[in-house]
C-alpha cells in the first residue's frame, strides 16, 4: 500500500490539543482554498465511539440498529455512511475524497501525513512527526493566509 505522503489526493493533518484552535484554522483553510479555486475535503477523527449521524426512529437508524454493519442514507445531493470497524485513512482517503485537490483532516496525530500544529502558550504537545507549520493560537487572517500558502507551495504544488 502507498504511504500517506503518496497519496492522491494530498492530505494534511491539523493536531494540537483540545480546545487550542483546530477546527477554527481547518474551517477558515476550507474557506480560504476554496476561494482560491481549490476543491477541499475535511475529515474529523474523534475519540468518542459512540456517535449518531441520523434521527432515532428513522429507516437508516432502525437497518443500523438492527446490526448492519455499513448503511448508507443518499439524496439527491448528498451520501451519509455509517460503517463499523476502525477508519483505514488511507482507504478513507482513496475511496471517498479521490476527486479533491486536498484534504484537511483533524486528529490522526500518529499517522504519516505532514501536520500542522495549533498550539497556546503552555501547550504540551510540541512534537510531531512530519511537522511543517505551528501556528500559536490565537490567530487571525493573516497567519490563515500564510498558512493557505505554504500548504500551495508544498502540498498542493
Amino acid at each position: 500500500m502507498k504511504s500517506l505522503n503518496d497519496l492522491k489526493p494530498p492530505a494534511v493533518a491539523v493536531v494540537g490539543e483540545s480546545g487550542v484552535g483546530k477546527t477554527t484554522l481547518i474551517l477558515e483553510l476550507i474557506r480560504t482554498l476554496s476561494a482560491r479555486g481549490y476543491r477541499v475535503g475535511a475529515i474529523k477523527h474523534t475519540h468518542h465511539t459512540e456517535i449518531e449521524f441520523d434521527t432515532p426512529g428513522k429507516d437508516s437508524y432502525k437497518m443500523k440498529a438492527a446490526g448492519a454493519v455499513t448503511v448508507a442514507l443518499a439524496t439527491p445531493q448528498r451520501l451519509m455512511l455509517v460503517r463499523d470497524g476502525p477508519p483505514k485513512l488511507e482507504e478513507l482517503l482513496q475511496r471517498d475524497f479521490s476527486e479533491l485537490d486536498v484534504v484537511l483532516v483533524e486528529g490522526f496525530k500518529e499517522s504519516d501525513l505532514p501536520k500542522i500544529l495549533v498550539e497556546r502558550d503552555g501547550s504540551r504537545e510540541t512534537q510531531h512527526a512530519n511537522l511543517i507549520a505551528r501556528l500559536r493560537s490565537p490567530f487571525g487572517a493573516a497567519e490563515v493566509a500564510q498558512i493557505a500558502d505554504l500548504l500551495e507551495r508544498r502540498v498542493l504544488s
